[in-house]
């Protein structure tokens, strides 16, 4: 009896891997149809298809280079679903961070993001390019905060953002305050106390004397840092 349950099992579970490859192959044949419209759709749907998706990464590669706007969004979005299984696909995903579309490019850094420390080198470039749009330096702090001390080779990059060695080449774009502030709290999970230089660039930060969210960020980096918790914020009376 139990050889029987598991001989189905065994079964179900292979028709189940074989009905997804199935439809990963159909969304294949149609992410390379004339029609955008219907590239489109097949894109979205491989996105949604999650890690089940892998066998489309080729494919959904050369689509980041489509015409159509949401054909390379939704490939973006694909191959940072289906995860560091799609670390072949880095390369791209860096240079989609160029796409004139903002779109493309903050789906571009979310996917990088969700690679770990296969994508540091990609992330890190994009912090510290002041062309980059604000919106993708923001996206790539946080994404290395969450890759975390596996990402401390960045640490350098960052300190330099904090000190105001980088700022935005875009005029009207964002405001360099917005990206350090996401630097310093991505630096309380990346960098260790030996990091000198960017515990004092955090602790400039945070001994200023207007009260700032970035002064905020900066404090309760250091505090994360030196293994103690964030500082509580107050509830209004």
């Amino acid at each position: 009896m139990r050889i029987a349950l598991t001989g189905a099992l065994m079964m179900g579970i292979w028709f189940t891997t074989y009905i997804e490859g199935a439809e990963v192959r159909e969304l294949v044949a149609r992410l390379k149809d004339k029609d955008s419209d219907i590239r489109r759709a097949a894109a979205k749907e491989l996105a949604e298809v999650g890690p089940e998706a892998k066998p489309a990464v080729p494919d959904l590669i050369r689509a980041l280079g489509d015409k159509d706007l949401f054909v390379r969004r939704y490939s973006a979005e694909a191959l940072g679903n289906v995860g560091p299984e799609a670390k072949a696909a880095i390369p791209a995903l860096s240079a989609a961070l160029n796409d004139p579309k903002k779109e493309v490019a903050e789906a571009a850094i979310d996917a990088l993001g969700k690679f770990g420390p296969e994508s540091l080198a990609a992330l890190t470039s994009a912090l510290k390019d002041a062309n980059k749009d604000p919106a993708v330096r923001r996206k790539a702090a946080i994404a290395l905060g969450k890759i975390g001390l596996r990402a401390r080779s960045a640490v350098p990059a960052m300190t330099d953002i904090l000190n105001g060695k980088v700022k935005a080449a875009k005029k009207g774009k964002g405001n360099d305050d917005d990206i350090r502030l996401e630097v310093a709290s991505a630096l309380g999970s990346v960098a260790k106390s030996d990091d000198t230089a960017a515990i004092k660039a955090l602790e400039t930060l945070s001994e200023a004397k207007r009260r700032s969210p970035l002064k905020t960020a900066a404090g309760d980096a250091l505090r994360k840092i030196n293994g103690m918790e964030p500082a509580k914020k107050k509830k209004k009376e």
